[in-house]
């Protein structure tokens, strides 16, 4: 969506000429409007402009659901707020929820579609190599897949209308939400990421984004390749769509921006992010790992592309797979070490750092060996974070650690949890859960 002013262009006129007396306000004034105008052009877009906002990993990629309200406990065996558990096989991947349906990918081709009412499964799909038309080639062996990652990381996207999902094959598909395939594609890059493929397929700028081998821009539509920028070297993360003035692009963990009109890269090497993803929020593109970055986008793409560093902090400790939270001036990310740092957003300075009291991989006296791979989530007023093993911790985000409650599964998962509503939705073990208060 582009952001507008509230009011008619005379109204606004009048408002003008009456707060200006003079020439010399009136500049001021100028100067300052075109100045907001610049800002609004780079923070107040979210998703596709040209059509409804995507729904894909971490809901837009920010990992925010300000208006989710489900409950804050859980217990698996008192059955308490669990409305349903479905089993849907093995995977890392992230649901998507879209209306009454909830997509989600699993080992080793899987796409399934669950009732979000009752999680009963609607339809399956395999897209398996053996899925795959003959005119379209193929190599014989697959890529290899480390077993901490398989074939069925990244999470599906959908506008709504159309899901599409990813796979570490090469293999990239369309459906309708009635399960019927609209179109299969393969992308034969070569994979360079020694565990295998996990970042998300994104929709932005009338575009399907696919992390195989570089970025690779596909049409919706057909899933034709419309251009590919191999430059772009992939990570394990996912890339940010952002608007830089009029233009759609996305932003990649190693600190690539590509155009997504054409594929060129308007800026390079940003960071290097190994796992995280990046997040914009505000006109700010933050990169969360052991050397932490942030940088202002410019109001315009203008070749060459010159964001400014705003801040660099390099005093982060430990290995970094969960992305971050922005909110309300505060950095949010956590560390497989389970050490949690709210880091000053304009700065990067540290507010305060939380050793957590949760499985995690700092071989701590006395903690429970586990990783912390979930990415930070924002459910309404609280934030919600968690390990592999199926724990997790709701924190009142702030100046100050506080912590609001703690539950657990019985098996976990390295997904991200995905509110919608009044419901949460985690994947734990082989399963799906949903978590409501009936």
């Amino acid at each position: 969506m582009r952001c507008r002013f509230g009011f008619p262009a005379e109204r606004r006129d009048r408002w003008w000429l009456r707060s200006c007396g003079d020439t010399a306000a009136r500049a001021a004034t100028a100067a300052r409007t075109v100045a907001l105008l610049a800002l609004l052009a780079v923070t107040c877009w979210a998703g596709d402009g040209a059509g409804p906002k995507a729904i894909g990993w971490r809901g837009d990629g920010t990992g925010q659901y300000a208006s989710a309200e489900p409950p804050t406990q859980w217990d698996i065996d008192e059955k308490k707020n669990i409305l349903w558990q479905t089993g849907i096989g093995k995977g890392q991947s992230t649901p998507v929820v879209v209306a009454d349906r909830v997509f989600v990918t699993a080992e080793q081709d899987l796409l399934l579609c669950l009732d979000r009412k009752d999680g009963k499964v609607m339809w399956k799909a395999d897209n398996g190599p053996g899925s795959v038309p003959p005119e379209i080639r193929m190599p014989q062996n697959r890529p290899p897949a480390a077993p901490g990652c398989g074939y069925a990381t990244p999470s599906p996207v959908s506008d709504g209308k159309l899901v599409y999902a990813s796979y570490g094959t090469g293999i990239v598909v369309c459906y309708g939400l009635d399960g019927k395939r609209k179109w299969i594609a393969y992308v034969g890059l070569p994979q360079v990421s020694e565990y295998g493929r996990s970042a998300s397929p994104v929709l932005a700028g009338g575009k399907l984004l696919v992390t195989i081998g570089g970025l690779v821009g596909l049409d919706p539509q057909s899933g034709k390749t419309l251009w590919t920028a191999v430059e772009a070297k992939p990570s394990f993360g996912t890339p940010a769509a952002a608007r830089i003035g009029e233009v759609d692009v996305a932003i990649t963990p190693n600190g690539d921006i590509v155009r997504l009109a054409d594929g060129k890269i308007l800026a390079s090497g940003l960071a290097k992010m190994k796992y995280v993803s990046p997040i914009v929020h505000d006109g700010v593109v933050y990169f969360a790992d052991a050397t932490s970055l942030a940088y202002t986008l410019p109001p315009k793409a203008d070749e060459p592309l010159k964001p400014e560093k705003l801040w660099e902090n390099e005093d982060l400790e430990g290995e970094f797979f969960a992305s971050p939270i922005c909110h309300e001036g505060l950095l949010y990310t956590v560390s497989n070490q389970g050490t949690l740092y709210a880091l000053d957003a304009k700065t990067g300075k540290e507010v305060w750092k939380s050793e957590l009291q949760i499985a995690n991989a700092s071989g701590r006296p006395g903690v429970d060996t586990a990783n912390v791979y979930p990415s930070l989530t924002l459910v309404g007023k609280h934030l919600l974070l968690g390990n592999d093993i199926g724990a997790t911790l709701l924190l009142a985000p702030g100046r100050e650690y506080k912590e609001v409650a703690r539950n657990a599964l019985d098996k976990g998962c390295g997904a991200s949890p995905v509110p919608d509503g009044k419901q949460l939705f985690l994947r734990g073990g082989t399963k799906l859960y949903c978590i409501s208060s009936r």
